[in-house]
């Protein structure tokens, strides 16, 4: 009887070992964390359904239009009052002025939606790779929010 409760206890060891082994290579869920961006890999153009656009240039500046009110979680006050998608420009940086992070966050400045430069909000990296999506994180009951998938490199703005 003991040999046979060793054994399963080994195997049942096995399988837990195996799928932690593995679990890197399951990468790219929502929210788990692996999956992380260096600034090269967030400049450029990402889109959204619907028509959402966000430009990252490589200098650390972004443009964004068409993004859907609701899929914007801001951290002190909501923007300007309207129904419409929201636009707007500002800097970014990744999280924690890291090299690499598993966010991006987005410090607006006053013009399109926002009234003034007091808001910000954060992109998570839903997946990594050759094809990256990012979601502005609205709900932490859900899994993530509204994705942007990166389309091309980042147009140059004459301003």
């Amino acid at each position: 009887m003991k040999a046979i409760r060793g054994r399963a206890t080994a195997v049942a060891v096995s399988a837990v070992l195996a799928v932690l082994g593995t679990a890197p290579l399951l990468g790219g869920c929502a929210g788990d964390g692996r999956d992380k961006l260096v600034p090269r890999e967030v400049a450029g153009v990402w889109k959204g359904p619907g028509g959402g656009r966000v430009e990252f240039q490589g200098d650390g500046t972004f443009r964004m239009s068409g993004i859907p009110r609701s899929a914007v979680e801001f951290g002190f006050s909501k923007p300007t009052t309207g129904s419409g998608p929201l636009s707007g420009r500002g800097s970014w940086e990744l999280e924690g002025n890291t090299r690499r992070s598993d966010s991006v966050e987005l410090r607006f400045a006053a013009g399109g939606s926002f009234r003034d430069d007091s808001e910000s909000t954060l992109l998570r990296v839903a997946k990594g790779g050759d094809r990256p999506v990012l979601y502005f994180d609205t709900n932490s009951d859900k899994g993530y929010g509204y994705e942007v998938r990166r389309t091309g490199p980042a147009p140059q703005h004459a301003d």
